[in-house]
This record gives structure tokens, sequence and C-alpha cells, in this order.
């Protein structure tokens, strides 16, 4: 009966670790989200393979499982990571913004995922501010493709 109980235990106790622990691949990881620069004079099947010709959107550091910091001044935020899609939150004393991105493994060496924008979201409280956010938010539209580049410290 007391090796039962250990054993329930035990069981009990690992599925509880698995649940805390999260399996988020992101955390205490850096990227570029890249991407495909336009120039008439490229040829786009061999130069979409070259990193160089992927121009930077931001740089994002995961800093654990729910936060992350961006490149973009006041670039503080939270992230929610769930099978294919990655939501990240920016918010600050006047602006939120909201990307949705759905995103897979790359086919490029050099990048570690591919993602697609599925959703982008921006409010400002006070239209006179000074934007941190709009710039991003105006570059991205729905469906515009990226690439995570990993930044190897």
């Amino acid at each position: 009966m007391m090796k039962k109980r250990f054993l329930l235990l035990s069981f009990f106790l690992v599925l509880f670790l698995s649940a805390c622990n999260g399996n988020d691949e992101l955390a205490g990881k850096t990227f570029k989200l890249g991407y495909p620069s336009v120039d008439p004079n490229m040829s786009i099947e061999g130069d979409a393979d070259d990193p160089d010709n992927y121009a930077s959107l931001l740089t994002v550091e995961f800093l654990d499982e729910k936060t992350f910091t961006s490149s973009i001044q006041n670039g503080e935020g939270t992230y929610v990571l769930n099978d294919n899609v990655l939501l990240l939150h920016f918010k600050n004393d006047n602006e939120i913004l909201k990307l949705s991105f759905k995103i897979k493994e790359s086919e490029k060496d050099f990048s570690t995922y591919a993602a697609e924008v599925s959703d982008a979201d921006f409010e400002m409280t006070n239209a006179d501010a000074v934007s941190h956010f709009k710039n991003l938010f105006s570059a991205l539209n729905n469906d515009t493709y990226v690439e995570f580049i990993e930044v190897k410290e």
C-alpha cells in the first residue's frame, strides 16, 4: 500500500513539474526579425538564401517564458507561444501593439523560424505624443513574411 502511494505521488509530482516548466523554446534566446530586402538587380532564387539580403525589422530578446525586450525604444512586453502561434504584446504609457505570427521551422540554413504576420493591432491614447511602435505597425501588414534569425553572442 505504501509503494502504491509513493508511486502515485511520484507520478503526480512529475506531471506537476512538467506543467510548471513549460516547453518554451524561445526563452533565453535573441532573434533578429528580418525580411527579404527588395532589390530589382537581385536574382530571387540565390539571394533568398543569403542572410545579408534580409533587412532587420527589430531584434527581440526572449527573457523567460513570458517577457521580452526589443531593439525598439520602450520595447518591452510579454509574449505567448502556443503551438505555431506567437503573440508579442508591446505596451508603454501611451501605446499598445499586438503582433501575432504564424511560425514554423525555417527552411533557410541561417534562420531558426519562418513566420507570417497573421494579425497586428495598434492603439495610441495620446496622438500628440511620440510614438515608439507606430513605424513597426506600419511596416507589418497581415501576411508579411519574416525570418527569425538567431543572434549568437
